[in-house]
């Protein structure tokens, strides 16, 4: 239980360890975990908003005192908490944390230069892309280099941003990656998952340049790791049998998507290679280990050891070939996708985007996620489409679907993960519900708990009315709740793919919008895949919304897209378990990589299918 009284009288008490005490709170009260307070809540607050309040009043207090002074240890515990802190205030009937901002330093980022470095990681820890104050984020960049990088990294990585001006900010930050090339930090565990995040949430970005950041952090995780002591390693000695294959798994229990995507490629991997799976322990459960001829594991350990010991078994392991299954999803994969561990490396869509690690050779994707390799890092190995088969969850039990024929007011579906939902998108959903000629009530499923839910409602009802933003549920609850709507309005430029699977599953049509990155490509490739109307998957914002209206506010033709989706019958069409005739289009093309990767990599194709694998194989005539 959380007894704000006490953390009260210790700030306003000037007790020593009154940061300490707030930061635990503050942990505490955003985390995912259900609080206790001791006292009922306000009722015309929600539940849990007086608490938020008195706690970014108390917070406020003590970093605006003006004989502040932070040990090292505390000022980094203070900044590793902005998301947290930024979540607090957010959800807080101050809305934001501008008291605070001005109070420290009323000429902004450009006057903190000029403060103590207390004061300063005050500031920055405060500092938020949706202030509703005049700032130069650029300024940034004057300040001590160590707090600096933090606070870049924070800040490129916040969620939810909740404003335009707020994705406008991240935006031009992005654009400005190349700025903290020089820039660095120790080799801490709590920096190198900061440096991870900020890594793949660049990806959620709008811009055309968000993924320069990656190659910048590329090279700081290089020279992180070389501190640790890891190193490239040498290509290993033959091994017996079947070439060695690591699979690097971020994520892969059997109820996440990471199992339900690769399960299938997997399979048909282990027909022609020794598969090795490296994961966290906590990931590994029956169903999992089943898919593996060998599964080696970690456990995360909060002095940052257990990184040396993934790199053990990397190097005892001496692999031929490593795929990840996802690069960024973990603190752990940035790290060591930056090195060269295996003579052929190789990732995949588990995180839609490309790495541009130079340490990665190729990228394995269904072709119709590919607009343009120039896109990726990697190489591109093409598959077909028809080819795609997820593997069907253990604990699956299907849920009926629930077609209405006619609804008063359209239920709308958003089941797509916090970081894709961005102001634009929001700011377009806002003209949808102005303009449909019947009532509409939006569901939010973005997996998320605690503050980060509390702070995003808050955002998301300045600009729609009837909404509903639930919780993290399990995946029979998400599938009951989201049967009950009527239609999906997935996000861009970040799409859903399994949403999609899961929406139209439950005969619930999808409008979606192409974007080039294979994240923006997954829903358009999912809907012409399985035959849905092409006027679904719009190329323009005005696409988007005419489709959307024409959803809306026509009972007979949603009806029938709900009753088509239905038809598909997805689960005997898309999924597969052990018993499935097993596909090889995916072992096909990645043995013949591996025994012609040497002459890809003399080739200057980006962009390679079997037959062009094949081609470089055979002996010219």
């Amino acid at each position: 239980m959380i007894n704000l009284a006490e953390v009260e009288r210790a700030v306003h008490g000037r007790a020593p360890d009154a940061l300490d005490r707030v930061l635990d709170a503050v942990t505490a009260l955003t985390g995912d975990e259900p609080v206790r307070l001791g006292y009922p809540a306000a009722p015309d607050a929600g539940p849990l908003r007086l608490a938020y309040t008195r706690l970014a009043a108390a917070l406020t207090a003590v970093l605006c005192a003006p004989d502040l002074e932070l040990g090292e240890d505390q000022l980094l515990r203070l900044m590793f908490a902005h998301r947290e802190i930024g979540h607090l205030f957010a959800a807080s009937a101050f809305d934001g944390a501008e008291a605070g901002l001005l109070a420290l330093f009323p000429d902004g980022l450009k006057a903190a230069a000029e403060g103590s470095r207390s004061r300063i990681a005050a500031y920055l820890a405060l500092l938020n892309l949706d202030a509703r104050l005049d700032l130069d984020f650029v300024a940034l960049f004057d300040l001590p280099p160590d707090l600096a990088l933090l606070s870049y990294l924070s800040l490129v990585s916040q969620s939810p941003v909740r404003t335009l001006v707020g994705a406008q900010r991240r935006e031009a930050l992005l654009e400005a990656a190349d700025r903290i090339g020089a820039l660095s930090v120790g080799p801490r565990l709590r920096a190198i998952v900061l440096i991870s995040v900020a890594w793949m949430d660049c990806s959620y970005a709008s811009g055309p340049h968000k993924h320069r950041l990656k190659a910048v952090l590329n090279g700081l995780l290089r020279r992180l790791g070389e501190a640790m002591g890891f190193h490239d390693l040498a290509p290993p000695a033959p091994h017996p049998g079947k070439p060695r294959m690591v699979v690097a798994a971020e994520i892969i229990h059997a109820r996440h998507v990471q199992y339900r995507y690769f399960g299938q490629y997997l399979r048909q991997l282990r027909t022609r290679f020794h598969l090795v799976l490296l994961t966290e322990k906590s990931e590994v459960d029956a169903h999992v280990s089943a898919l593996f001829d060998e599964v080696v594991t970690f456990e995360r350990q909060a002095s940052g050891g257990h990184l040396a010991e993934i790199f053990d078994h990397f190097r005892s392991l001496a692999p031929d070939a490593v795929f990840w299954l996802s690069v960024g999803m973990r603190h752990w994969g940035p790290v060591f996708a930056n090195l060269r561990l295996a003579p052929l490396q190789f990732t995949a869509i588990g995180h839609s985007a490309s790495t541009f690690c130079p340490t990665l050779d190729y990228y394995l994707i269904e072709q119709g996620y590919v607009s343009d390799p120039a896109l990726f890092g990697e190489r591109v190995l093409l598959l077909p489409d028809e080819s795609l088969r997820f593997e069907r969850a253990p604990a699956y039990v299907p849920i009926p679907p629930q077609v209405r024929d006619q609804a008063d007011t359209v239920r709308i579906a958003v089941p797509s993960n916090m970081l894709k939902l961005n102001p634009g998108f929001l700011t377009l959903l806002g003209q949808i519900q102005a303009r449909a000629s019947r009532p509409v009530a939006f569901e939010f499923f973005p997996n998320a708990r605690g503050g980060a839910v509390e702070a995003f409602r808050r955002g998301v009802l300045r600009s729609l009315k009837a909404v509903t933003v639930h919780s993290t549920l399990g995946y029979e609850g998400y599938l009951a709740a989201l049967s009950a709507c009527d239609l999906i309005l997935s996000p861009f430029p970040f799409g859903g793919l399994h949403s999609v699977v899961d929406g139209l599953r439950q005969g619930l049509p999808v409008v979606a919008m192409e974007r080039p990155e294979p994240h923006g490509m997954t829903d358009a490739m999912l809907l012409r895949l399985l035959g849905m109307p092409d006027w679904m998957i719009a190329e323009t914002e005005d696409a988007y919304v005419a489709a959307a209206l024409r959803v809306i506010g026509d009972d007979d033709l949603r009806g029938a897209l709900s009753r088509q989706a239905v038809a598909l019958d997805i689960d005997q069409r898309l999924f597969g378990d052990a018993t499935t005739p097993l596909r090889s289009e995916v072992s096909d093309l990645v043995w013949a990589v591996w025994r012609s990767h040497a002459a890809i990599m003399a080739s200057d194709l980006k962009a390679l299918d079997l037959a062009a694998v094949q081609a470089l194989a055979a002996p010219s005539s």
